[in-house]
Formats: C-alpha cells, sequence, structure tokens
C-alpha cells in the first residue's frame, strides 16, 4: 500500500486474477480459451483493470471456454487415400439366387418335383432289371413304395458323390479367393483364363460325347452328360470370378466420391442362373437315368449268379403248366385223388408282386432260350420253399 501527498491511502491495485481454472489443463485448451478474451477487448485501448467489485470469479466465461474442450478433441477427417482397400460390396450374382429359388418354387412344388424324380428313376432301375429276364415290369403291378424304395437303390452313391463333390468345392472357394484376392493381377488373370478353358473342353466333350453315345443302360455311359454338366459348372464359376475382380478393380481405381458402381440386372443375373441350373440340371437328370439302369441290369447279373444258391421252390398245379422242361423237372401224382396232379422241381422264385409269381429255372442263363415264369396267385397252384438249394424227392405214391 502507498500514500499520496494528501495522506490519502491509494487504492491498492488489485492484479487480475489467475487465468488458469480447472479447465484449462492442456496447452491446445488454452490457445483457444485465450482467442475469446482478445475478441471481447475494445480495439480503442487497453482494457480497463478490473478492481474488487468487478473482480472475475470462475464462472464467468463459462460459455467462452466450455466449447473449447470439445472443439480441441474433435479429430479432424480423415482425407480419403486412393490407394486403400475399398468397402467390400455385395457378391455379383449373390441377389439373384433368391430370385431364382422364388421362380422354381413358384413352378413346382419341391416335394412333388422330387417324388416324381424318384419314381422315375425307381421305374428304370425296375425296368431294366427285370428286362434283362425278358419281362416287362409293368407287368409285375409295382406301386409307387415299390418304385421309390427301387430309386434308392440306384441314386444313392451319385447323391453321395454330388455331395461330397459339393462340399469340396465350397471347401476350395473359401480357401481360393483369398489367395487370389491378395495375389497380383497378373495371377487372377492367368488362374481365370484356364478355368475358363477348362469348363469349355468339359462342356464341348462332354455334350459330344452325350450326343453320340446317346442314352444307355450302363453306369459308364453317365461321364459323358456328367462332364458336361461339370463344364458349364465350371465355366460359370470363372464367369463369376471375373465379375467379382472386376467389381472389386472398378471400386479401386475407377470410382470417383460420390460415385457407386452399379451391378448388372437382377432379373438378367436369374436369367443367367436359371439357363446354367437347367444345363446343369438336364445333364444330371440324363446320367442319373443311365445310371439308375446300369444299377438295375447289375443287379440282374447278380441274380443270375447267385441262381444256383437261392432256395429250393416246389410248385404243385391241378393241372399240366406245359412249362418248358429244360432245368426243370415234372412229375405227375400216381394218386388220382390228389388235389394237384402236378410236381415242378428246379425252381427259383425271384419276385412276389400284385398277386404274381416270378419264377426262373435254376439253370436259367439268357443264351439257352429258356423264358421266365410268370403266374397269377390263385388256389389252382401251390408252393413250398425250402431252405437248401434240393427240394426233397416226391414220393411214389403222392406228389
Amino acid at each position: 500500500m502507498t500514500t499520496d501527498p494528501a495522506g490519502r491511502p491509494a487504492r491498492r491495485k488489485s492484479a487480475a486474477p489467475a487465468r488458469k481454472p480447472a479447465f484449462t489443463t492442456s496447452k491446445a485448451v488454452r490457445a483457444t480459451a485465450r482467442v475469446p478474451r482478445r475478441a471481447a477487448a475494445s480495439p480503442s485501448g487497453p482494457r480497463p483493470e478490473a478492481g474488487p467489485e468487478t473482480e472475475a470469479t470462475p464462472e464467468s466465461e463459462p460459455a467462452a471456454t466450455a466449447a473449447a474442450p470439445s472443439a480441441a478433441r474433435e479429430p479432424a477427417p480423415a482425407a480419403s487415400a486412393p490407394d486403400s482397400a475399398p468397402a467390400p460390396g455385395p457378391t455379383p450374382g449373390a441377389a439373384a439366387l433368391p430370385q431364382l429359388a422364388r421362380v422354381l418354387g413358384g413352378v413346382v412344388a419341391p416335394t412333388t418335383l422330387l417324388t416324381a424324380l424318384l419314381y422315375y428313376f425307381g421305374w428304370l432301375h425296375a425296368y431294366y432289371l427285370f428286362g434283362y429276364f425278358g419281362v416287362n415290369s409293368t407287368t409285375l403291378g409295382f406301386g409307387t413304395a415299390d418304385y421309390l424304395m427301387r430309386a434308392v437303390d440306384g441314386l444313392y452313391i451319385p447323391l453321395a458323390v454330388a455331395a461330397i463333390a459339393g462340399l469340396l468345392a465350397l471347401w476350395g472357394n473359401a480357401a481360393l479367393l483369398p489367395a487370389l484376392h491378395a495375389g497380383s493381377p497378373r495371377l487372377r488373370s492367368r488362374f481365370l483364363r484356364s478355368v475358363s478353358a477348362l469348363g469349355i473342353a468339359l462342356a464341348v466333350a462332354g455334350g459330344t460325347l452325350t450326343l453320340l453315345i446317346g442314352a444307355g443302360s450302363s453306369g459308364y455311359d453317365a461321364l459323358a452328360p456328367v462332364g458336361f454338366a461339370a463344364g458349364v459348372i465350371v465355366l460359370g464359376y470363372a464367369v463369376h470370378l471375373r465379375r467379382v475382380f472386376g467389381a472389386v478393380h472398378v471400386r479401386r481405381v475407377v470410382r470417383q466420391p460420390g460415385q457407386e458402381v452399379r451391378p448388372a440386372s437382377g432379373w438378367a443375373e436369374a436369367a443367367e442362373w436359371m439357363i446354367s441350373f437347367f444345363l446343369v440340371a438336364i445333364s444330371l437328370f440324363g446320367a442319373a437315368s443311365d445310371y439308375a439302369g446300369g444299377v438295375g441290369e447289375a443287379r440282374a447279373r447278380q441274380l443270375e449268379a447267385e441262381l444256383p444258391l437261392q432256395p429250393a421252390v416246389v410248385l404243385y398245379s391241378q393241372r399240366s403248366l406245359d412249362l418248358p422242361l429244360t432245368g426243370i423237372t415234372r412229375t405227375r401224382c400216381a394218386n388220382a385223388d390228389a388235389g394237384y396232379q402236378y410236381r415242378y422241381d428246379g425252381l427259383v422264385l425271384v419276385l412276389e408282386s400284385g398277386g404274381k409269381y416270378l419264377l426262373l429255372p435254376r439253370q436259367w442263363t439268357p443264351y439257352d432260350g429258356n423264358p421266365a415264369i410268370l403266374l397269377a396267385e390263385s388256389d389252382a397252384i401251390r408252393l413250398e420253399f425250402y431252405p437248401g438249394t434240393v427240394a426233397p424227392a416226391p414220393s411214389p405214391t403222392a406228389c
């Protein structure tokens, strides 16, 4: 404190309070906090000193400095680097699959289609199996359940092979795509050219062999349509990969800020998937038909080889059936009062279906000219079965 000449005490000069509030903790905040004070100063002269009655408190500047921390802490928007990896977009063709499923579901119910296919393949199996013995399968009175059960014998191996191949293809695609994305464009180009060439070769070779061979009853005949279907699948996969890598290239190089890459029309992709699906389905249908016929014929050959080991069957009849005697023994009963006057030995029961018996001589071959025997179930005939391959000899007095 000082005194003037008049003896009056001079007013104590109050220093401005320290401008270090608790919320100015960083250099960036202190820098932004000083900006409002400079802007508030009078341009005409220095700022008047504050007296005791105008002493500022920490609460006097909340509006000027409250926004400072948030302004200082808000990060500036990062500039987009042109070489950065683009955000993953939708896979080309993925949106077309639901449309294709809806179209196919609207044409035919899946359960009805599956039942019809199994019925057809079961019919082929029975046709070639009994056709080997010279019997038309339609005369045996098979029902839907019979054909469906026979279809399993001709389809479980192709279905298992197709499921394994599909699973391996999915695993291979999952392992291949990251490697191709990480590889160079030259590597991807070579790979796509190789896959495309393989698909075209398989499709051309398989289609040509299918037209030359035609429908057959051998499992090997099914390889031709399978090759064509594999070619279509491989070629379609190559086109799909070209679209995937082409979309990535466009997103990396061509696209400008705000510009979007528009995919192809969904209906165009759905039509492409539908045509590919039709070609593959019709090829696999032909292959399954050939394989089912081949399995039926193979089962017939197996049955022919097992005829000598089948249980013995003795056929009794009230009247003579005039059966061929090659491999069959006919005995007439000596007792005139016997209900069945004729006995036939040397037969094997192949099938009973629809009230009919299909019998073959034990020594039957497709080259000796012996026919298969189809008898309707009635009271005029009787069948006896024996566990061994030879039935007991008839007695002299009775059959």
